[in-house]
C-alpha cells in the first residue's frame, strides 16, 4: 500500500503540474486560474491537517508522504505564479482577484500575510491594461 500511495502521489502531482501550466496565459483566464489556485491551496491545507492528525495520534507518516506533500506545495506555488502572471481586464475578474487575495490573507491569520496580499494586488493593478475592481457604494 505504501508503494501505491507513493506512485499515486507522484502520478497525481505530475498530472496536476502539467494541467496547471496550460491555462494561465490569456488575461480572460483569471477566473479559472483563481479556481485552480483555490483548489491547490485547499489540497495543501488538507494534507497539513492529515499530517497533524497522524502526529497527534502518534502514528507514523506513510511512506512517500513527504514527497506527496512537497509535490502539493510545488503545484500550489505554480498555480499561484500562473495567477500572478494574469492581468484582470474586467471588473468581475478584478473583484474576484481581490476576493481571492483577501480570503487567502485572512486564512493565514497574520498581519504579514494580509500585507503581502495587498502588496501583490497593488502590483497586479499597476500593470498596463489592468481594470480596477468596482468601489463599494
Amino acid at each position: 500500500m505504501a508503494a501505491d500511495l507513493s506512485r499515486r502521489g507522484v502520478l497525481g502531482a505530475f498530472l496536476v503540474l502539467v494541467a496547471s501550466r496550460v491555462p494561465a496565459m490569456a488575461s480572460d483566464r483569471v477566473l479559472p486560474a483563481i479556481r485552480w489556485a483555490e483548489k491547490a491551496d485547499a489540497a495543501y491545507s488538507a494534507s497539513g491537517r492529515v499530517a497533524a492528525d497522524l502526529a497527534a495520534a502518534g502514528l507514523p507518516m506513510p511512506a512517500g508522504w513527504r514527497a506527496y506533500r512537497a509535490s502539493l506545495a510545488h503545484v500550489r506555488r505554480l498555480a499561484r505564479l500562473d495567477l500572478y502572471a494574469l492581468t484582470p481586464t474586467t471588473p468581475e475578474t478584478a473583484e474576484a482577484l481581490v476576493a481571492y487575495h483577501t480570503a487567502r490573507g485572512e486564512r493565514a491569520g497574520s498581519a504579514g500575510a494580509r500585507r503581502a496580499a495587498r502588496r501583490r494586488l497593488r502590483k497586479v493593478f499597476a500593470r498596463p491594461g489592468a481594470v480596477l475592481p468596482p468601489r463599494p457604494t
